[in-house]
Order: structure tokens, then C-alpha cells, then sequence
């Protein structure tokens, strides 16, 4: 008889190497990305992946119906839409953002919050989706950017003056390898899935 299930053998698994590839993310910007700079910005792949996280793995909620819109009122649907994020991603970027307190005066906060954003925007399903993840990067990049900021600054630094300079061309970078993370990621979820419904 197992201990556990297979299921829960399975998401261990999964557990585990998602693990695994935030480990290695994080050795190699610590390690690689650290020391090529473009105008003083690197490209910040915890960011950059916590964002493709996101947009792979996208919301487990299900899309409301026309019916179901019709009899909620707004507040039940803003709710729903409010809840829809990507936990998954919101996560990983926690992960991520333990990992930056070691190096930052701040746990980033932005990290958590853009990897739950993400999940609005899933392209897991679309035909062009490789593309479309690249504006998407940058958009929030630049966001995830302003809020780490915006905590920098509460903390007495004088950051707001450095995060344009700073923050476009990082936003640029991340938003180059971004498909380079979607693709396998998305691939990733698609055998994942394929190999779920062979188990059932």
C-alpha cells in the first residue's frame, strides 16, 4: 500500500523541479546576467520568469459563463475577477523575492504581486503567444519595477529619479528573453497536462 497517492506523488514531483528551475534562475543571475549591462540595467530574469510563470500557467479559475454574468451582481464578478490571478506565479515570485531580501534592504513585494498579475493575461492557448509575451514582459516589468521603487523610497532611498533610466531598458531585456522562457514553459504544461489525463 503507498504512503501517497499518486496524485500527490505527482505534484510533489512538480514541486520539486519548479524548485529546481528557481535555483537555477537564481544562480545564473547571480552568477551570469549580473555582469552584462546595458546602461546600467541587467536584465532581471527572477522578474522576466515570475512574469512568464504567470502567463503560462495563467488562472485555475475557470471562465465565468454569459449566464453566470448575467445573474451576479458587480460586486460578486469584480470579486471573481479580483481572485482570478495566477496563485502559482504569485508563488514563484515569493520565492524569488526571499531569495532577493538576501541582497535587497526589502523583501520586493513587486515580485509576488506581478506573478499573481500575470495570470490574468494567460497565453498558454494562443497561437502567437511567444510574441504577445513580449510586450506583456515589458508592461510589467516596468510595473514590477515602480513598486519596488515605490518601497525603496519609503525606506528613505532616493530611487524615483534613477527608475526610468533604470527600469525601460531592464523592461526591454527581460521582454528579449522572455520567449525564450515561455516556450519550454509552455511545453513544460502542456506535457504535464498530456501526462495527468494518461494517469486518470
Amino acid at each position: 500500500m503507498a504512503v501517497i497517492s499518486t496524485r500527490a506523488q505527482r505534484r510533489l514531483g512538480e514541486v520539486t523541479i519548479a524548485a529546481i528551475v528557481i535555483f537555477l534562475a537564481w544562480v545564473i543571475q547571480m552568477s551570469i546576467l549580473c555582469k552584462f549591462r546595458f546602461t546600467d540595467a541587467v536584465a532581471s530574469l527572477p522578474l522576466a520568469m515570475t512574469i512568464v510563470w504567470g502567463l503560462t500557467f495563467g488562472s485555475p479559475m475557470e471562465k465565468p459563463t454569459a449566464d453566470e454574468l448575467r445573474v451576479s451582481s458587480v460586486s460578486a464578478i469584480f470579486i471573481r475577477q479580483l481572485f482570478s490571478g495566477s496563485p502559482s506565479g504569485a508563488i514563484v515570485g515569493a520565492f524569488f523575492a526571499a531569495l532577493a531580501a538576501s541582497v535587497l534592504p526589502i523583501f520586493p513585494v513587486s515580485y509576488p504581486l506581478v506573478g499573481w498579475i500575470a495570470g490574468y493575461f494567460s497565453l498558454r492557448n494562443f497561437n502567437q503567444a511567444a510574441f504577445l509575451c513580449i510586450p506583456l514582459t515589458v508592461v510589467l516589468t516596468f510595473l514590477g519595477e515602480m513598486i519596488m521603487a515605490g518601497q525603496l523610497a519609503l525606506t528613505g532611498r532616493d530611487v524615483l529619479g534613477h527608475l526610468v533610466a533604470i527600469s525601460v531598458p531592464e523592461a526591454f531585456l527581460n521582454g528579449l528573453i522572455s520567449p525564450v522562457l515561455f516556450i519550454p514553459m509552455r511545453g513544460w504544461y502542456s506535457y504535464s497536462l498530456y501526462y495527468r489525463q494518461l494517469g486518470r
